[in-house]
């Protein structure tokens, strides 16, 4: 099928072309894509009994990748640069793709036909592992979409899957709308009070970017978590507090206006309906087929242990934050949009620091050539600058990734900054795959790396970071390499696709730790106006900080991971049983104070307009993986090519090939341990305490 997508010429890798793609053509060019794929489909199934790799499987991935790059196109855009124009061919893409996956879900004949393969001892024993966990994840997939029910249920299913993706995109599209539909304009300076000046200088340059005079406040994250953090005006605090956890929601300034209450309602009441008719009691028990995690038990058993351990440290932590408000501010109540202020307050008395001090040492292009000097010592690779790569936005930039024989693995489009109409928050996704081709050429992969950071601000010519965005871009950069680092060329199992969700998060989390050590922080910090190093005596408390609240920072994953957990297990379909739900974990886990109002599940996108849906406990599931492969680093030297090597060898370049927990044992020596994860958060001092807890044993 020739590239229906206008992909840029003269370049070693297949990227799009983005000025020239025009948004009323991209639902045609995706209805081309899945006409082939439908062709395709009918054509490998009906030509065919002595079913082979080549003849099946070859050319399927090879219309699901022409498929899979014209999407990650669109589904890119939609978050990067929506506009109504994009939303609406987006939406209408969506209609015909989620046609399609219900169609080919359901195609008895080419279920058939992997099973044949897979049966076929003498051809399937001859495939590499890549092959055979491609073939055994896809019939598992088959029937976890209902490719054996009868054909009422196939068409209940069908209107369910269609429905949930109609969903999702509302969902999501409520989230953006009510973020970008409330703003305050500020005309005297006199009430941004303690705002740092790059908060300041983002307010005023969007103020004139709204052709207005003074300060706009947005609920866009840096302004939002900025104003939290340093405002000294409560009153602001509190009522941007207000706007933004209660976007699309029943409360709030747009109360109504863009809720999501009565989306998650159906959501939930379809995924429950899903669940019953693959035969499954709750939709997680559906979820966790594809997990790490053995049974709900499992799960459940790990965050409770979790809490178990990490609860009286949370009561002890908040405690210290009340005397202290107590003695330094005459205060008895603290209020949720208190908390950010107060632990700011706090943490400069305790360590005489605060975040905004080093954004003069991190500025973007000594982040970033520390970031890639760290990647060259580790697994001896190179990432080079494309500068002639079309971009959708002036301020995106393109790298390349060479292996240490000079030989191009892939490349990443770069977008740093925080935009209107840019979904909030940081991710990496694929616009290419690594994938070997039925005539041998080989896709080398491509990932976009997005973050939501302050932009250059006054006559400063580089983005200057605070460390926690730092981490951010660490974090994204950590998946990014799982993405373009693999030795794996089969569609479906290569970079991070086929990986179980639980385990997702290893090389992203891994990656953080780089940020809190001495040694690497020398190589990504530096003033911007001299490269004069973080003085020591800041280095040293800026390292103490890591821990400081760690405590709470964990109890809050833990009431999100249980939340999530739970109402998936559970099976009522009461309207707004979530928030009643919410509230019972909050009483069960936290330890800080809450308000009535609070809407966060309306705008909790991972659990319902992204992948995490029974599975945001991944994060604190990987953390245990990454704790416990960075303690090998700890041990050996973080910057130790011999660990590095084996990192790569056994994490990083093999994908969703094989298990996860194989794939470490092979790289530690051992099952997994929370020991690791516990100490990094400050809840017990080593590793060799005498309950040796194993992730195993939860």
């Amino acid at each position: 099928m020739p590239n229906l997508l206008p992909t840029q010429c003269n370049l070693p890798l297949k990227l799009p072309c983005f000025s020239k793609i025009s948004y009323k053509d991209i639902v045609n060019i995706v209805k081309q894509a899945i006409d082939h794929c439908y062709k395709t489909v009918e054509e490998v199934t009906s030509n065919n009994k002595n079913f082979t790799w080549e003849n099946l499987c070859q050319p399927i991935s090879e219309s699901n990748n022409d498929l899979n790059y014209i999407w990650s196109f669109i589904n890119h855009m939609n978050a990067v640069k929506n506009s109504p124009d994009l939303r609406k061919a987006y939406e209408e893409s969506l209609l015909l793709l989620s046609e399609y996956t219900t169609w080919i879900s359901h195609h008895n004949g080419l279920y058939q036909s992997y099973c044949i393969l897979q049966n076929n001892v003498d051809i399937f024993n001859k495939l590499n592992v890549a092959q055979k966990k491609l073939i055994t994840n896809i019939i598992r997939d088959f029937e976890l979409s209902g490719t054996n029910l009868s054909k009422s249920q196939k068409n209940s299913y069908k209107r369910i899957v269609t429905r949930l993706s109609e969903l999702a995109f509302m969902y999501s599209n409520n989230v953006l709308d009510s973020t970008m539909g409330w703003n305050k304009l500020i005309t005297n300076r006199k009430e941004l009070a303690g705002l740092p000046k790059s908060t300041l200088s983002l307010a005023y340059n969007t103020a004139i970017r709204n052709n207005k005079k003074g300060w706009l406040i947005t609920l866009d994250t840096p302004i939002y978590l900025s104003i939290l953090t340093y405002c000294e005006n409560s009153s602001l605090r509190e009522e941007i507090y207000y706007a933004y956890n209660t976007r699309a929601s029943d409360q709030g300034p747009n109360a109504g206006r863009w809720d999501n209450g009565p989306l998650i309602n159906e959501i939930l009441s379809l995924r429950y309906e899903i669940a019953q008719l693959l035969g499954f009691n709750s939709y997680a028990d559906k979820s966790l087929v594809t997990k790490m995690a053995c049974d709900k038990n499992h799960v459940i058993n790990f965050l409770l242990n979790l809490i178990k351990h990490t609860k009286d440290k949370g009561k002890k932590e908040f405690l210290q934050l009340c005397t202290f408000v107590k003695n330094y501010f005459n205060c008895d109540l603290i209020h949720p949009w208190d908390i950010a202020f107060y632990s700011e307050k706090q943490k400069q008395h305790y360590f005489a620091i605060n975040d905004e001090q080093f954004r003069p040492f991190f500025p973007e292009k000594k982040v970033l050539s520390g970031l890639f000097k760290i990647t060259q010592l580790l697994y001896c690779i190179s990432i080079k600058e494309r500068k002639e790569v079309d971009r959708w936005d002036p301020d995106v930039r393109f790298f390349e990734i060479f292996d240490k024989n000079g030989q191009l693995r892939g490349g990443f489009y770069l977008d740093l900054y925080a935009r209107m109409n840019k979904r909030d928050g940081a991710w990496m996704e694929s616009c290419t795959d690594m994938f070997i081709k039925s005539d041998g050429t080989l896709q080398k992969p491509v990932a976009y790396l997005v973050c939501n950071f302050n932009p250059p601000i006054e006559n400063k010519k580089t983005a200057l970071f605070t460390h926690s965005e730092v981490i951010t871009l660490f974090h994204e950069f950590g998946h990014g390499l799982h993405h373009i680092m693999t030795s794996i060329d089969i569609l479906g199992v290569s970079g991070t696709d086929g990986i179980p969700w639980d385990a997702i998060e290893i090389s992203s989390q891994f990656m953080e730790n780089f940020c809190w050590t001495e040694q690497a922080l020398s190589l990504i910090s530096g003033h911007y106006k001299d490269d004069s190093p973080i003085p020591s005596s800041l280095l040293k408390q800026l390292l103490y900080t890591r821990t400081y609240q760690s405590s709470l920072f964990l109890l809050r994953q833990l009431e999100l991971s249980l939340f999530d957990f739970r109402l998936h297990c559970q099976n009522n379909l009461q309207d707004n049983y979530y928030l009643k739900l919410l509230e019972s974990v909050k009483k069960e886990v936290s330890v800080l104070p809450t308000v009535e109002w609070s809407r966060f599940p309306n705008t909790f996108s991972h659990i319902f307009s992204g992948g995490y849906a029974a599975g945001y406990y991944s994060y604190l599931w990987s953390n245990v993986l990454s704790s416990d492969a960075w303690s090998l680093f700890e041990e050996k030297g973080i910057f130790n090519p011999d660990v590095g090597q084996s990192f790569l060898d056994n994490i990083l370049s093999c994908g969703g090939s094989e298990d996860p927990s194989v794939l470490f044992y092979r790289f530690r020596g051992r099952d997994p341990n929370i020991n690791a994860m516990l100490r990094h958060y400050n809840i017990i001092e080593n590793d060799n305490i005498e309950e040796n807890i194993k992730l195993d044993k939860f």
